[in-house]
């Protein structure tokens, strides 16, 4: 995977084909390839060097090739020719969710090589999470915090617990060490790391690590479509940040923040921070109009409407009460708000914002502003927000950093976000706000703002000052590209979006090189009807299937005509794999009017031939491919129906008792299987359908996850299903059937794309042995989503009767030891002298005193480590 990844940048680099070798051959078709493009010259990447000589030896037959075979030679190789010194880097997950194909579109970006922080021996990877350590609850969290702190959540469980400075040191010596052995290191000027990882993955304490010789950005989702939406919209940023609708707006929402404190820096630069007016000024000065607002609704409101920034400065936590184990990393974030807008927040009124003048505004401190105080979500905000432009976003609260909510921001549109996971304290965090505010403003990347204001507030854990910084509190990372600008609106303004798809412009049709619809057949059907719809199209008879096969992968949605699949039959069985690929990779592929043998489909389906009719029942009546854009009748004719099909595929209409149509989901593709002959005023309204499917949202299930995995009978039991669109977003309000073998139990909406199953002890008790779970899901204008997991719970049988035997057999066989030892005149139980019950009392009382005396000597303190 780094190979390919890394010929696929220097690929990107040149401007060239990329081929593909096994590490024993050249495959026919890359050779085929290479001849058809006349290739004189070329690369052969091969960083690990696992590769057999006789490869280079015949790749040397009909080129002149410079072998790559170590990670120095691959790394100059790429600089060279990009000049850049810039690296990307990733791990393998070893399960197939594999990071290096965005990982190389990261890299193409920047023109520079991708590795995987694993390296040879995974040390870098331990060190990361060593960074981390810190953050981690202590065993002695009952006695020192639900216990001593109960109203104090922030602080119970994570207030001064930061990174090890010298932990954090290791890991920026680790990591240049790291690059210095990959010929990457480039000691004259700082280097821009993007790493692609989730965070608990690879912890965002190894991110802070690197400040600020390093300029890093992550790229938080383990998911590989999220990651490469994120870096392409990254990539693109110059152009997308001017279709947002409020462009020229920023968002300010300052509820806790600092005001007038006189501070001191790293260079003894002396500031007195004003938050909100130093950073209101430094946007009106980039020619930014201001919304400033606190009140939750109007936030997420303005938030909505998409503006380029928003700077957020308020209090941060893990969870709603001390007591609450919250989930680190990746845990639901929540921060301070008020119920009632206000352009900033403040204790007593908008005129005396800071009313006991220690330089802090803090509401919640005063009783009539905290009656006023609310803590939202980050589920709340997602609940109130859809796309959100493409917006820089800087939350100055504790905590967040190490939650979802920069994911979740960047799911719906922010392209940088900048957070801290651990407490951060007013004035150095808010310092450090209005640095990075003033720095974007006058030009600098989202990742050179960072570095630089880390270092003139907080640590430089790579190049250390030789005396205590002023502030070792700050562990602000960067979520997203560390390239990201903050462009001027006057010089680049609001541009409305279209859509490229179904625009042109003069005689140019975008990204339409090839038409996004193939249909194959040998009548001539479907074509005529494509044409009169004026739906884009290339058609396919037996004779030219070879080139239909060709262009497969660039299709968005393929048809076969009614009637046409035993003239195909050879040609489709022949490339089975190729069309079960393309549908599994992301491909629409409908089959009208399926009959005769259809074994050689992978879908397993069979049909009855024979019985025909009209009208046909649908049964889904809200499915896209019977509603969108069209609602089809039931004039259609049918000619046999589905005796059996796939188990991840749902009726959609029947002949009245048996299905005719079935479609589903597939891998990330979707499928239809009809034995329909579409007609009269029906079947324009189904092809167009068909046609235009692929781009309809689809249902998938993101998750099941159960309480307990060794179940007996009489446990309860609870299944939570995650329901989810293919970029991972959660999908509310579903229709949720779901079956345990032949039995029906009821799903629960939980919210949030949540489902729960929850099988009482009664259920349980009367059940065992294996039981597959099948889920369906529906939902209005989405795609119905069925899935089986087989064998997917074991209810083992009650142990109590073994238990029961077990224990009367033991009762028995100690019953007749003690009555032969009776007979023989012995002590029933023998043993040694035992002390005076009297005397095991006062010395457990004197232990038990000793121990109290102990305890109220322990200073928490100690063990938070202040």
């Amino acid at each position: 995977l780094e190979s390919a990844a890394n010929g696929a940048v220097l690929a990107s680099t040149l401007n060239v084909p990329l081929l593909f070798v096994t590490t024993s051959s050249v495959p026919d078709a890359t050779r085929w390839a290479a001849e058809e493009l006349g290739v004189s010259t070329g690369f052969f990447v091969d960083p690990s060097n696992i590769h057999v000589q006789d490869v280079l030896d015949d790749l040397q037959e009909f080129a002149n090739v410079t072998s790559l075979d170590s990670p120095q030679l691959v790394s100059s190789a790429i600089r060279q020719y990009s000049g850049r010194n810039d690296v990307v880097i990733t791990t393998p997950t070893g399960f197939g969710e594999e990071a290096f194909a965005p990982a190389a579109l990261s890299a193409a970006v920047h023109g520079c090589p991708v590795f995987s922080l694993c390296g040879d021996d995974n040390s870098l990877t331990t060190r990361a999470e060593e960074t981390w350590a810190p953050y981690l609850i202590g065993p002695d969290i009952e006695i020192y915090i639900t216990s001593r702190y109960t109203t104090r959540a922030e602080n119970g469980w994570y207030d001064e617990r930061i990174p090890n400075i010298y932990s954090m040191r290791a890991s920026a010596l680790g990591f240049k060490s790291f690059l210095e052995d990959m010929g990457a290191y480039n000691s004259t000027e700082s280097q821009q790391v993007v790493i692609i990882s989730s965070l608990d993955n690879i912890k965002p304490s190894f991110d802070r690590s690197l400040q600020s010789n390093f300029s890093v950005g992550r790229i938080p989702t383990d998911n590989p479509a999220l990651a490469s939406v994120m870096i392409s919209k990254a990539a693109l940023h110059r152009f997308l940040f001017s279709v947002a609708d409020s462009v020229d707006q920023a968002l300010v929402s300052m509820y806790a923040y600092t005001d007038g404190a006189v501070y001191v820096d790293n260079f003894y630069n002396v500031y007195t921070i004003k938050q909100v007016e130093n950073s209101t000024d430094a946007l009106e000065s980039g020619g930014f109009g201001i919304e400033s607002h606190v009140g939750y609704s109007e936030v997420f409101a303005s938030l909505a409407g998409q503006p380029s920034f928003w700077s957020l400065s308020t209090h941060g936590t893990l969870t709603s009460y001390p007591t609450d184990p919250p989930q680190r990393p990746d845990g639901l974030g929540l921060f301070s708000m008020r119920n009632q807008d206000a352009p900033y927040g403040f204790e007593v009124s908008l005129t005396e914002r800071d009313a006991n003048h220690d330089q802090i505004v803090n509401p919640v401190a005063f009783q009539q502003e905290m009656l006023h105080h609310v803590a939202k979500s980050a589920l709340d905000l997602e609940a109130a927000i859809t796309n959100i432009g493409s917006p820089i976003v800087i939350l100055t609260a504790c905590l967040l950093g190490g939650t979802g909510l920069p994911e979740m921001l960047m799911k719906h549109g922010a392209v940088a976000v900048m957070a801290s996971p651990r407490t951060v304290y007013f004035q150095s965090a808010g310092l450090l706000s209005v640095l990075i505010t003033k720095a974007l403003v006058e030009g600098n990347t989202t990742g050179s703002s960072l570095a630089q204001a880390l270092r003139a507030v907080s640590w430089d854990y790579t190049n250390p000052l030789p005396f205590d910084p002023a502030d070792y509190a700050n562990q602000q990372i960067l979520f997203g590209d560390p390239e990201i600008r903050l462009y001027n609106t006057a010089t680049n303004p609001h541009v409305p979006a279209i859509d490229p798809t179904n625009s042109s412009f003069g005689s140019h049709l975008p990204g339409r090189g090839v038409p996004a619809v193939a249909a194959i057949g040998s009548s001539g059907y479907l074509p005529d009807s494509l044409n009169e719809l004026g739906i884009d199209n290339n058609y396919y008879e037996v004779l030219n299937y070879s080139a239909f096969l060709s262009l497969l992968p660039l299709r968005r949605a393929v048809l076969l005509e009614p009637g046409s699949l035993g003239v195909l039959a050879n040609n489709m069985s022949a490339s089975v794999n190729q069309l079960d690929e393309y549908v599994r990779s992301g491909g629409t592929l409908v089959l009208f009017g399926v009959s005769g043998n259809t074994t050689w489909m992978p879908w397993s389906v069979v049909v009855q031939d024979g019985a025909t009719g009209s009208p046909i029942a649908i049964t889904d009546t809200t499915h896209p491919l019977v509603s969108l854009p069209n609602v089809v009748g039931s004039s259609t004719g049918y000619q046999g129906y589905f005796s059996s099909f796939s188990a991840n595929l749902s009726v959609i209409a029947t002949d009245g008792a048996h299905p005719v149509i079935v479609a589903g989901v597939l891998g990330d593709g979707k499928l239809a299987l009809t034995t329909t002959y579409p007609a009269g005023v029906d079947r324009n309204a189904t092809i167009e359908n068909a046609a235009l499917w692929y781009d309809k949202p689809s249902l998938y299930l993101g998750s099941t996850t159960m309480n307990e995995y060794v179940i007996w009978a009489g446990d309860r039991v609870i299944i939570t299903l995650h329901i989810t669109d293919l970029i991972g977003r959660d999908v509310e309000n579903a229709t949720v059937r779901v079956w345990l073998n032949s039995s029906e139990v009821q799903a629960q909406d939980s919210g949030y794309g949540t489902y729960v199953v929850t099988l009482t002890e009664q259920w349980t008790g009367n059940r065992s042995g294996y039981y597959d779970l099948r889920i369906e899901a529906i939902k209005p204008g989405l795609d119905t989503m069925s899935r089986l997991l087989l064998r997917y719970m074991y209810i083992r049988p009650s142990p109590w009767l073994a238990i029961g035997i077990v224990g009367a057999i033991t009762a028995a066989a100690i019953g007749g030891l003690l009555y032969i030892r009776h007979r023989r005149g012995e002590k029933l139980l023998p043993g040694k002298h035992k002390s005076h019950p009297s005397q095991n009392r006062e010395q457990e009382r004197r232990e038990k005193e000793q121990r109290k005396k102990e305890d109220e000597k322990v200073n928490p303190s100690e063990f938070f480590g202040v």
